[in-house]
């Protein structure tokens, strides 16, 4: 990286970037790192980061939650490179099963 200045994310800004993607639609980690940027006003994001912080949301996500609470970051709109991730829950089959349910479809 050849950025002058680095945004480091919190959860609570990778959980915000995620959770303002529409239903039906996608977004990659490049994408989720731009929004970031602009969020700290950085010329990057931590892309080791977001990525961390996108696998530990989606593992909370699919934790069983308190009857009166639930965590639900719609984690299977993210891509990596353009395609599901194989370290997320249940999979490439499980991302690509919840995107299906939304109507989206991958090449």
């Amino acid at each position: 990286m050849n950025a002058k200045t680095l945004f480091i994310p919190a959860p609570a800004d990778v959980a915000k970037v995620i959770n303002a993607i529409p239903k039906g639609q996608t977004r990659t980690i490049v994408e989720l790192r731009q929004q970031l940027t602009a969020i700290g006003k950085a010329e990057t994001a931590c892309p080791a980061k977001t990525i961390k912080y996108w696998k530990w949301l989606a593992q909370a996500s699919e934790e069983p939650q308190p009857t009166n609470s639930k965590l639900l970051i719609p984690w299977w709109r993210v891509l990596k490179d353009g395609k599901p991730s194989r370290h997320m829950p249940g999979g490439v089959q499980r991302q690509m099963a919840l995107l299906r349910k939304e109507g989206v479809q991958l090449k």
